[in-house]
């Protein structure tokens, strides 16, 4: 018995060394994991995913490997939650479940904006013309707390005195859920955003309730990439290999459409014409800097949906230019 765990003993102390470098960190490539959720705007994520952009900005900065690992989420929340547990390095969400991420205290911050896009709320109900029209009917969108929530909490504000009133009315489903609900008459309301928004635009028997598309400017920041602040302070190399990274994303997207949509068509289960459209609709921009952040972070106090307020330098890395 005294050899075996002697074996044992001296087999675990090599594997040790086998781990472990003359300075004894652990060997190997680093790993870091990124978490998105679905739609078009989150087609820089697939185009670092597809063209390896982060692996070979940090293999060129130190010679080294980095193993990157792309999960998808329903929601912001849950990316968030990942965060805090320490299995999310980036998540990219709307641009509300990151400042009210901030705001908690989630150890995180914007790294790069990703894109604008277009909103619509839509109805398979013609009475259903305004938002006071909706009554005790249930609205489908993709989390409490969402972009989506915030829009249309922002146009309650605006159109009914109260940011809350329509909050009971939510009921919450993936973007693909509340598209499919709208179109089997399930639920009467669905706000969402492209490409799901732009088919049902499309469909004959919905119409769009215009108070929320008009509450947030075409142009505005949608989706943004949180980034761990642990990220910066033990690995600044990899920080900086995401952070091009993301930025070379968004410029290939913005100067190679055609060959763009045919990488992310994969990714969205849909052909190549439909998702070129989809990049060429004028309302879908990609662009690294924020625009609307700050207005977003103020309303979001002002109606107590965060309960400490935040300021552009607070939200961001020192990187990041907008407002």
């Amino acid at each position: 018995m005294k050899k075996i765990l002697s074996a044992l003993l001296i087999a675990g102390i090599l594997l040790t060394f086998a781990a472990c470098g003359s300075n004894g960190e652990k060997a190997g490539a680093e790993q870091i994991t990124i978490a998105y959720q679905g739609g078009i705007g989150y087609a820089p994520v697939h185009i670092l995913e597809a063209k390896s952009l982060i692996q070979e900005n940090y293999k060129q900065a130190t010679g080294e490997q980095v193993e990157v690992t792309f999960q998808k989420l329903d929601s912001g929340a849950d990316i968030n939650t990942g965060i805090i547990g320490g299995t999310i390095d980036i998540g990219c969400m709307g641009i509300a479940p990151a400042v009210s991420a901030v705001s908690s205290g989630v150890p995180a911050k914007v790294l790069t904006g990703l894109c604008s896009q277009t909103h619509g709320l839509m109805t398979n109900d013609p009475s259903i013309k305004t938002l006071s029209d909706i009554g005790s009917e249930q609205i489908a969108l993709v989390n409490i707390g969402s972009i989506q929530h915030i829009l249309l909490a922002m146009a309650a504000e605006k159109e009914l005195g109260d940011a809350h009133a329509l909050d009971s009315n939510i009921v919450k489903m993936s973007h693909a859920e509340g598209f499919a609900a709208l179109e089997a008459g399930t639920y009467k309301l669905h706000l969402t955003s492209s490409p799901f928004i732009n088919r049902e635009r499309e469909n004959e028997k919905f119409t769009e309730i215009t108070a929320v598309n008009e509450i947030w400017p075409d142009g505005n920041t949608f989706l943004v990439a949180l980034a761990s602040t642990s990220l910066q302070a033990e690995n600044e190399a990899l920080f900086n290999a995401v952070t091009e990274g993301f930025a070379e994303a968004i410029t290939f997207i913005n100067e190679n459409e055609q060959e763009a949509a045919e990488i992310i068509a994969g990714y969205l289960s849909q052909d190549v014409e439909t998702t070129l459209s989809d990049l060429q609709d004028e309302t879908c921009m990609f662009f690294p800097e924020l625009k609307g952040a700050t207005q977003m972070a103020e309303f979001m106090f002002r109606a107590e949906f965060i309960e400490k307020e935040v300021d552009f330098a607070e939200l961001t890395f020192s990187n990041v230019k907008g407002n």
